[in-house]
């Protein structure tokens, strides 16, 4: 739920400094999946607090053998019982701009995106 004070929003359940209740900082490990044409691989990421927000540093595998490394930053957009919410937009050379709309809950990443050319999931667990 946000709650607007002023010219600032803030979320219902972050706490005082900003973040989620769940901590999202730290190295995450997974898998990511094309929708559109069922390519898939390895995913990993290193998430960075910001604000009301995470910037998420993504390396990856495309075709088994071709590497990828991207950042997006994330908004938080809402706090509940589902766990965190985020959102972001970045805007890749060649790939065009890809969408991200993702949830955090008990130590799971699950996110999905769609650019023009693409839409997929991503599934991180968080590496202990």
């Amino acid at each position: 739920m946000l709650k607007r004070f002023g010219a600032m929003i803030v979320l219902a359940c972050v706490t005082v400094n900003g973040r989620a209740d769940e901590p999202l900082a730290g190295q995450w490990r997974g898998n990511w999946t094309s929708a559109d044409n069922g390519h898939n691989g390895p995913l990993n990421a290193r998430i960075d607090q910001q604000g009301n927000g995470v910037v998420v540093h993504f390396r990856g595998r495309f075709a088994k053998v071709v590497p990828f490394i991207y950042k997006s930053r994330l908004e938080v957009v809402a706090v509940d019982g589902n766990g965190t919410h985020l959102q972001g937009s970045q805007r890749l050379p060649l790939f065009g701009t890809f969408s991200t709309s993702a949830t955090v809950k008990d130590g799971q990443f699950y996110a999905v995106f769609n650019s023009a050319k693409d839409s997929g999931t991503f599934t991180m667990t968080r590496v202990k």
